[in-house]
């Protein structure tokens, strides 16, 4: 997204008031958000992966035979939205969906040798954007931010 974009959240018109809410913390949030959504599919290296669809294959990855109802919670989606996001990795043969043997009815999700290869890839692209992203905080401001989130998301 270019510096002179008119849609760049970073920018604000300084011609027009915003209000209150440049002192609202979801307008902050939401700011923020628009910025690292606008720059991930660029520095994954294809605009298909979403911070949303990378959180489910990083999830899946660090909890093999993980079932798709507890994915949904642990990420706080909606059932559809999980399912929408899962069939986005088997479509490209990242994930496999296997009956669980104690519960013929449940089915668990695992990394696919592709998954895997995938995920590493996608681990060191979003290492580095993430870092894009915060270059302009010091280690202690990104640790005290993250602290921060981490209060304001557990309550």
């Amino acid at each position: 997204m270019a510096a002179n974009s008119r849609n760049d959240p970073r920018l604000f018109d300084s011609s027009y008031s915003y209000g209150q809410l440049t002192s609202l913390t979801g307008f902050a949030l939401r700011r923020a958000s628009l910025l690292d959504f606008g720059k991930f599919g660029d520095s994954v290296g294809d605009r298909a992966i979403t911070p949303l669809r990378y959180s489910l294959l990083e999830v899946v990855g660090a909890n093999p035979g993980l079932q798709q109802v507890e994915l949904a919670k642990i990420l706080g989606l909606s059932k559809p939205a999980a399912t929408l996001g899962l069939d986005f990795w088997e479509k490209r043969n990242c994930i496999s969906r296997r009956k669980d043997r104690d519960d013929r009815r449940s089915y668990g999700i695992y990394l696919t040798e592709q998954g895997e290869a995938t995920l590493a890839q996608l681990r060191d692209n979003v290492r580095q954007h993430d870092e894009r992203l915060t270059t302009c905080l010091s280690d202690e401001e990104l640790l005290q931010l993250r602290t921060l989130l981490r209060r304001i998301y557990s309550g």
